[in-house]
């Protein structure tokens, strides 16, 4: 993301609306998130959010492609 439009609560007004029209429908909002991702945690949880269970990833693909190097 380009650094110019954090801090503008961009984010959290996408993450609302998003919850706000699955709670509509009755339906449960959830998240995926990698640990790592320590910004995007942190506001999921000021969101309401909250640590359900940890999952463990494991990204396979040929070698030299995207999926084989990303993290």
């Amino acid at each position: 993301m380009n650094p110019a439009h954090r801090g503008h609560g961009l984010a959290a007004d996408l993450v609302r609306t998003l919850a706000a029209s699955i709670l509509a429908r009755s339906q449960t909002p959830f998240l995926h998130v990698f640990r790592a991702n320590t910004q995007a945690v942190t506001l999921y949880r000021k969101l309401g959010f909250a640590l359900r269970r940890e999952m463990h990833l494991t990204v396979l693909g040929r070698a030299g492609s995207a999926a084989a190097t990303a993290p």
